[in-house]
């Protein structure tokens, strides 16, 4: 059986990447894929937690979870593609002209 750090190290390893992605990305498409490499990191370690105590509720949690970021994911889709209508770019820096 693979030990608890493993996953842990896993875990960290795919947090950082996610968060490299976001702080060096400028366009839309690079940061939603960064922020599920996060929130994938965040479920492999719930269901792993889940796995060495032996308790279900890590994998309700990661269930969960894994449906918000797919609702998430649609809508910021949706929003990148009425954005790159208006703009004719993905680009996150041209975003300051629609101060509201």
């Amino acid at each position: 059986m693979i030990q608890e750090i493993y996953f842990l190290l896993l875990t960290a390893v795919l947090f950082a990447i996610g968060i490299y992605g976001i702080a060096s990305r400028r366009e839309g498409i690079s940061i939603i894929i960064s922020s599920e490499i996060i929130v994938n990191a965040a479920i492999i370690n719930f269901v792993s937690a889940a796995n060495f105590y032996s308790e279900l509720n890590g994998i309700s949690y990661a269930l969960i979870t894994l449906i918000m970021v797919v609702f998430e994911a649609v809508v910021f889709i949706a929003l990148m593609v009425v954005f790159s209508r208006r703009t004719g770019s993905l680009s996150i820096s041209k975003l300051g002209r629609y101060k509201g």
